[in-house]
């Protein structure tokens, strides 16, 4: 991760450990929810066509593995938080970052951003 603020793991964080001790795993990226919601190319892919519907589509040089990173950051926030609102974004635990990362490889990231 960019910076220590992001370097985090989920255990460190406090906000995953219901889910964590309920499911009886030590990492959130272990949990059942997360592996299917988060990296599962076919559930990412019928978001993609929401993502599509409200905001157009991709441009001919934006690379389809960026809007699915995007997207599963999305829908992990929702698997924990449920709703934030806007403007109101939370650092995601290295892990899940890393995790998702894996699945949906990139040559550049950009990081955690707070809002304008």
């Amino acid at each position: 991760m960019q910076t220590a603020k992001e370097c985090k793991c989920c255990r460190d964080t406090n906000i995953v450990d219901g889910k964590i001790e309920e499911a009886g795993i030590t990492c959130i990226t272990e949990h059942e929810s997360f592996q299917v919601n988060c990296l599962n190319h076919h559930v990412l892919e019928l978001s993609y066509y929401e993502y599509v519907e409200y905001n157009g589509p991709l441009e001919p040089d934006q690379m389809i593995h960026k809007v699915y990173r995007y997207i599963a950051y999305r829908r992990f926030t929702r698997f924990i938080w449920k709703r934030l609102g806007k403007k109101n974004r939370r650092i995601l635990p290295a892990c899940v970052v890393a995790a998702i990362r894996r699945q949906f490889p990139s040559q550049e990231y950009c990081g955690f951003r707070y809002p304008e």
